[in-house]
């Protein structure tokens, strides 16, 4: 039965479906809604912005239903605005409190609608349990302002431009969220919102600025994540050590650098049209023949994206390498939940936790988790650092 909340906050617990409100409790067959609350973290929810592939409500509503939706929210949101002109904190008081019954109901019962309308029509996604637990994952990290030393961002902001425009960002913004957005992306690669702390994109030199709010920052990391993913999507033994020493080895024999095996296996890797590694442990025309067709990539996760066919392998493999982090990510996120570490961020193929002291005889087992993907071990480095800039390489004895 669909069903909405009616304010997210903890001491309002509301609900309304199939035509009432539903005070201090939540009825079990009450299991779908249109997107995530709080208090229905450990409840497994269809969740309707998760099957539209996370477009906003507005576009995904119906047409025989648009001009009701908008009607009843511009009510809803004029609501907001008399309360923000009286100077109404809502933050101490449930809004449904203060809003009479009929316009409640009216806004409420067209959302119900339109979330209806969405299971009715709309194709379920292969992959929805992964989304449902990223979802829950990016939802908790936003839980979690992020921590910054203001001294050192004044201090860079006197000579580095960046620095000056995320100093007035900061103005702006006094409690910093990382928000993600899971549909960012054809591959599944997680973005930023507008609005968010840039995490994603924070030059180096900046990076110094974020600090944990426990003890440290621990940092997993994959070591070449998509090479590894190659080798795994075409059955091949994993090298236990630096990958592009190993290319080094196998593919070079040894005749150039580390840095120069590095730089001209990727050359090869992302040009559609080098041959220059055809007789390498890798076979390019074998993998796309088996992911992709109908021009899309389809993934062992469950994710078709279209694509043409010079970006095919690309796509590919930035798909299954961001979708094996982001899932041994959302391992991570439920492993802590009860406990005071947090998964502070994600970044391509690491992940970032804020560790407190009490937590730290787990880093093994972190790392465990993070190795033990859907595509095989993957190897990762571990770095520990008391700010995101100066994180040490570190290994558990």
């Amino acid at each position: 039965m669909v069903f909405q909340i009616l304010d997210d906050k903890r001491d309002c617990n509301a609900i309304y479906t199939n035509g009432d409100f539903i005070y201090d409790r939540h009825p079990k067959n009450c299991d779908s809604t249109w997107g995530y609350s709080d208090r229905l973290r450990n409840d497994f929810i269809q969740y309707a912005y998760l099957w539209t592939s996370g477009k906003t409500i507005k576009d995904a509503c119906p047409e025989h239903l648009k001009a009701r939706f908008q009607a009843r929210e511009s009510k809803i949101k004029g609501h907001f605005r008399s309360f923000n002109a009286a100077k109404v904190n809502l933050n101490d008081v449930c809004f449904y409190d203060l809003v009479p019954d009929k316009h409640l109901r009216h806004y409420f019962e067209v959302k119900n609608e339109v979330c209806e309308w969405i299971f009715e029509n709309y194709d379920k996604p292969k992959n929805y349990n992964f989304l449902h637990e990223s979802y829950l994952t990016i939802q908790d990290i936003a839980q979690n302002p992020v921590k910054i030393n203001m001294h050192k961002l004044y201090n860079f902001a006197k000579t580095d431009t960046k620095a000056k425009n995320l100093l007035k960002w900061m103005q702006q913004h006094p409690k910093p969220i990382v928000n993600y957005n899971l549909f960012g992306t054809v591959t599944g690669r997680l973005t930023t919102r507008e609005g968010s702390f840039p995490i994603m994109n924070l030059k180096n030199e900046l990076k110094s600025i974020v600090e944990p709010k426990w003890d440290c920052f621990l940092e997993l990391d994959f070591n070449a994540a998509e090479i590894r993913t190659m080798l795994s999507l075409t059955g091949k033994e994993q090298p236990q050590g630096d990958i592009h020493e190993w290319h080094k080895q196998e593919i070079f024999n040894n005749e150039i650098t580390r840095d120069e095996a590095k730089q001209r296996f990727f050359a090869w890797l992302y040009n559609p049209n080098s041959t220059a590694l055809e007789s390498s442990p890798y076979d390019k025309q074998a993998l796309l023949g088996q992911y992709y067709r109908e021009e899309s990539i389809h993934t062992r996760f469950g994710r078709q994206a279209p694509c043409s066919t010079f970006h095919a392998l690309n796509y590919l493999l930035q798909s299954h390498s961001s979708d094996n982090c982001l899932e041994r990510v959302n391992k991570i996120n439920v492993f802590l939940r009860d406990r005071r570490s947090y998964v502070a961020f994600t970044i391509h193929d690491c992940v970032i936790i804020d560790l407190h002291q009490s937590d730290r005889t787990l880093i093994p087992q972190l790392k465990e988790i993070f190795e033990d993907t859907r595509l095989g071990q993957f190897p990762s480095s571990c770095h520990i650092g008391k700010n995101l800039g100066e994180l040490k390489e570190f290994a558990w004895n």
